[in-house]
């Protein structure tokens, strides 16, 4: 039975049962541009929210992650204006958040859980009680809530989960904090963003190593951008950050590198040709690494500007380890892909991903064996014996990329149908009209 989400916005694709998907049966050769970045688009609205002056953020990404994040900065009092028609949103900040009315609700927006506490524990006015979908409030916080607590945040949150979530304003004294970087980037990045606005300087100390490091860098690096400074050593195991005021901007986006690797997967699949016009090829998204992966399994990877283009070749290069680590949020692309090798390939080292939108690993274990291909659940990844992958049912589990990477193994397999579709909203509302304008059957049932 699909499990709908809770979190569609006006911004997402309308609710609907399910999408038909139908097998391709010949090689494409298209371009395609790419929406903008969930992970940049979230990061500039939290930091915008908190910079004196108006910020206008070019070519972002309209989900309904970043809808959530719009709502819950308009009920704190900030004013907000998205323009999609010109493809802007822009923030006027006054550094300071008040409840003017219902408690924020932020959807299944995972990076605003974890970006607006510390923010608003430094600068909201009174008490700030945020709300999220169930789904949400079943992911890890709990890690990234004490270190804000050791800097002296006060939070209060229920026993068994994350949300609904009451917060202090002011509470954020500074100090030192540790915290563990081996369940979620976010929570570093999370504090980060805190950090300068605390009333005293802050250090942060990492005890282990950093899942996804890169998505830290880029947080450091738009934080640069809004005019904050922050110290650190090359391997990210400490920062240093003294009382500043984020800088309002006028950023121009980045596409994002995550939605891109479905396309890239369809190209492997089906011995097609497919440009994303689009994509920096200096970006700091850890998915723009996916392609490298591709090239592992045979792929011809063409760079030109912002030109990307991946080539399937006849058949994938099987019997090959992988250690997904570095890139996680593309594991299920990959997999995806991988009945069409021609040998067994394994995933590995990407635990991790079990606590995202869904437990991606069982979700895709079971997928797999649903389209009648052979597959072996570890702890920490996946092992897929190649084969024609049958006509599948995949229920997503409200897990927008469970539905965007399937979608691509039942149009190079016998077909599919997706179950609840428009939960590809979170980070593409458009996809499957997407997939459509290359010439791709997609059927949805109401």
């Amino acid at each position: 039975m699909s499990q709908k989400s809770e979190a569609l916005s006006p911004w997402g694709m309308p609710p609907a049962h399910a999408v038909e998907i139908k097998p391709l049966g010949r090689k494409l050769d298209v371009s395609i541009a790419i929406p903008g970045s969930k992970s940049f688009t979230n990061r500039a609205l939290v930091m915008a929210a908190v910079a004196k002056g108006t910020s206008h953020l070019r070519s972002p990404l309209f989900s309904d992650d970043s809808y959530w994040c719009v709502d819950a900065l308009k009920k704190l009092g900030l004013g907000v204006e998205a323009d999609k028609n010109n493809d802007v949103i822009s923030v006027t900040g006054t550094g300071r958040f008040r409840m003017a009315g219902d408690a924020p609700y932020i959807g299944s927006a995972g990076t605003i859980a974890r970006f607006l506490p510390g923010v608003l524990a430094a600068r909201a006015e009174g008490k700030v009680t945020l709300t999220s979908s169930s789904q949400l409030a079943k992911r890890p916080v709990a890690e990234m809530i004490e270190g804000l607590r050791q800097l002296g945040a006060e939070i209060e949150m229920p026993e068994a989960g994350s949300f609904p979530m009451t917060i202090t304003g002011g509470s954020l004294k500074g100090g030192e904090a540790t915290i563990s970087g081996k369940i979620s980037s976010q929570f570093i990045s999370g504090l980060l963003i805190a950090a300068p606005l605390a009333k005293e300087p802050v250090t942060l100390y990492i005890t282990d190593n950093i899942v996804q490091a890169d998505y830290v860098r880029m947080t450091l690096s738009m934080m640069r951008d809004f005019g904050i400074k922050v110290e650190h050593d090359d391997a990210l195991s400490w920062f240093k950050i003294q009382p500043q005021d984020y800088v309002a901007q006028d950023l121009v986006l980045e596409a994002d590198a995550s939605t891109s690797t479905y396309f890239f997967a369809l190209a492997a699949a089906t011995q097609s040709r497919v440009t994303v016009t689009n994509l920096n090829p200096e970006t700091l998204q850890p998915d723009f690494g996916f392609i490298k992966y591709l090239e592992a399994l045979g792929c011809d990877v063409q760079r030109a500007g912002h030109h990307v283009t991946v080539v399937g070749p006849a058949k994938l290069r099987g019997g090959q380890v992988f250690d997904f680590n570095p890139c996680s949020d593309s594991t299920p692309a990959f997999i995806a892909v991988a009945p069409f090798a021609d040998g067994v390939l394994q995933v590995i080292n990407v635990e991790h991903i079990r606590k995202h939108e869904s437990d991606r690993l069982t979700v895709m274990r079971e997928t797999l064996e649903n389209a009648k291909i052979g597959v072996v659940e570890a702890a920490d990844g996946l092992t897929v014996t190649p084969g024609n992958p049958a006509y599948v049912t995949v229920d997503p589990h409200d897990d927008h990329r469970m539905a965007m990477a399937f979608s691509i193994m039942a149009v190079a397999g016998a077909g599919g149908k997706i179950l609840d579709p428009a939960c590809v909203s979170k980070t593409c509302p458009d996809y499957f009209q997407l997939l459509q304008k290359l010439g791709i059957e997609c059927e949805v049932e109401a």
